[in-house]
This record gives C-alpha cells, structure tokens and sequence, in this order.
C-alpha cells in the first residue's frame, strides 16, 4: 500500500492551496461568513481550475480523478473555509455522481457537462424536520402521476438550496409506512417548481446556507427519476458511503489547518524571554496535534483507496474514518485554542473557525452515535480489511 501523493496530487493540492491563499484568507473567509454571503466569486474560480468536475467521467467533460485526489482537494477546501467547502463538495461528490451513475441518458447527456464546468450545482435534499438519522421515515411526498411526481412536503439542512438549480431529494413514493422500500430519488428543479426556501442561522458556514425548503403539489417531470421507482436506498446510500470518506478528507483539513496555525504562531509569539514553542507544554502539545494529523491522513487516505476497489468491509471502513478522522480534527482544534490563549479567539486567525466548523462533522453524513452502530454490526476479530 503506497500513500504518498502522486505528481497530480501534489500539483492539485499546491495550485489549490495557492489559489485559495489568494482568494481567501482568513479575513476574506470571516468576512464572508458575518455577513452571511455566498462565496460565488471563489466557488466559480475553483469550477475555472476544474475542481467541480473531479467525480465525472471524461465522457461528460469532467475529469474522472480518483478517490484520493478527490479527498486531496476536499481537504484543501475546507482547510480554507467551511462555507467554501460546503458550496462545492454536495455537488461535486454527492449529487454529480449520483447522477451519472443513476439518472437517465437523456438528463445525463444534458446536466453533468455543465455540473463538470461548475455552471450548474445541486443541494442534497435528505433530512426533513423530523427526520435525521432515520431515513426510512422520510415523509416527503412524490405521487406518480401520468408523466411524473406531484411532490409536496418539507427538507432541512439543504446547504446551498438556495443557489442550487437542482435539490437531489429523498422522497416518498411507496405507501405510508414502507420504509426504505417506498423511497425514490428525485431532481428537483428549482427554476420550475414553485419552492419556499428559508436559510437556517447556524453555527459556522455562515455564507453558504443551509436551508429548509416547503413544496405543495410541485410537478417534476418522470425524466427526473434518479435510479429506480422505490429504490431510492440504492442510489443514497452507495453516495453516502462516499460522503463519509469525503467528510474525513475535510476533516484531515480542519486538523491540519489547526495545526498549521499553532505552530507558526507559538513560533513568533514570545513569552518569558522566548518563542513558546520551547517552552515544553506547548511543544508537547504541538506533537501531540503533528501526530494525531498524520494519524487522521491515513485514516482518511486508507478509506479513500478503498473505494476504488468497493469490498464489503467498505460501508465500515468508511464510517471509522468519519468517526475517527472527526473525533481527531475536534481534539486538534481544541488544542490549537489552547496553544493560541486568547488570540485563539479572534477571527483575525482560523483557529476559531475551525473550532466551530469541526462539530458539523460529528452530525452531518451520519453522526458519530450511528457510525458506530454500523460499525458495531461488522464487528469481527482481526483487522477491518478482513470483515
């Protein structure tokens, strides 16, 4: 197993650390978030260096990258901003390519080109108000009518719905009370549907919203049916196996930020005479934050290359590495805090954020109380690879 980065890698991961150095600096990120507006100037410069078309085949326009150099430019996403992730990452490694997988030869022919060039984005559509981790309870309604769906009914947490052209929604298609079997994926266009959408105030990601959004008796078209009738559960959760390595990518990122920013300021910060990176409690900290990262990257990087080759311990390995990956970025960013004292606090620095971004990653994709009970259901003696 080798899992230094390639040539590709390491020219991905530096063109976009660059870009995003440039484009967004912690003050520009801040900024962003205060005032609660959506990145669009950098989110459409990293579509112009290609990053939006990484899960989509060469066939569509996109580049076909591998799992790794997905989570290779996941991690710098997010090292530079939730908000920046967060506008990217639905539609280029959920929605996309669920629909090139799923989704008819005509929508395909016509949407993944321009979700390749980042002209077109999506929003996942799964939680609903009452339903989080349960979603075989999901209650929004898609009638089969002749031609299509009549669709009514609420989602939650929807980030980017608002400038998203299509929500990859979850929806109801069987009887009340079918479970996973009644459940359908559906596009929903937002152009042609009469929607409410409503931002959500949460705690970090401010500039790209996380919405809920209300439908009542909204047509979509048959042609929008994403894999089979009642057969929604086959198409999400595959995806979600994906979000979860993606999820631990971001993670690494956070951490590795973290890290990146108590070292350079325990560095250049001078107390008692010297810089406190040689005064031993915190340079034990700072190993101990170097050590947990590296640990995270593998975690994350191992997850990644196991799903260019799907075995059936892959549902498991994808879950440990969003548990652990997650658990580890929370603990480094709590630390960095430490390191930095009171300058921690201040958004001239990421630290902060990252304090504030890191616990979306114990809920989101699956929270840390539900990884592990997949995980518990695997569980066997001897090593993961092997259950």
């Amino acid at each position: 197993m080798d899992f230094r980065e390639n040539d590709e890698q390491g020219q991905l991961r530096r063109t976009l650390r660059q870009f995003l150095e440039r484009q967004a600096p912690t003050r520009t990120v801040a900024e962003l978030d205060r005032a609660g507006r959506y990145p669009r100037d950098i989110v459409d410069g990293i579509a112009a260096l290609g990053v939006w078309g990484m899960c989509i085949s060469e066939t569509y326009g996109g580049s076909g990258a591998d799992t790794l150099s997905v989570a290779v430019a996941c991690e710098e996403l997010q090292r530079a901003g939730g908000c920046i992730a967060s506008a990217v990452t639905p539609t280029m490694t959920f929605c996309a390519p669920g629909v090139e997988r799923w989704a008819c030869p005509e929508v395909r022919a016509r949407l993944l080109p321009e979700l390749a060039a980042g002209r077109l984005r999506m929003s996942i559509g799964l939680s609903e108000p009452d339903v989080g981790s349960d979603l075989a309870a999901i209650g929004m309604r898609a009638e089969p009518v002749d031609g299509g769906f009549l669709v009514s009914g609420s989602k939650t947490w929807a980030t980017g719905a608002d400038v998203a052209d299509y929500i990859f929604a979850l929806v109801r298609t069987g009887p009340a009370g079918s479970g996973y079997r009644g459940l359908s994926v559906l596009l929903l266009p937002r152009a042609e549907l009469s929607m409410t959408i409503t931002p959500i105030p949460k705690l970090a990601g401010q500039a790209t919203h996380s919405c809920e959004i209300r439908i009542d008796n909204g047509f979509v078209p048959a042609q929008y049916l994403v894999g089979e009738l009642n057969r929604g559960a086959d198409v999400v959760l595959p995806l979600l196996e994906m979000e979860r390595v993606i999820c631990a990518a971001q993670c690494v990122g956070m951490a590795q930020g973290a890290y990146d920013t108590a070292v350079a300021y325990a560095a250049q910060r001078m107390q008692f005479g010297r810089p406190v990176i040689e005064h031993q409690a915190i340079g034990h900290l700072l190993v101990e934050m170097a050590a947990d990262v590296e640990c995270a990257r593998l975690v994350a990087y191992h997850a990644a290359w196991e799903m260019e080759s799907p075995t059936a311990a892959q549902a498991a390995t994808s879950a440990m590495a969003k548990l652990v990956c997650s658990q580890i970025a929370s603990s480094v960013a709590s630390r960095g805090m430490s390191v930095m004292g009171a300058y921690s606090y201040s958004p001239d620095y990421p630290m902060e954020r990252y304090y504030r971004e890191v616990k979306l990653f114990e809920i989101a994709g699956g929270t840390s109380h539900i990884l592990k009970n997949i995980i518990a259901k695997r569980l066997r003696p001897g090593p993961v690879a092997s259950w």
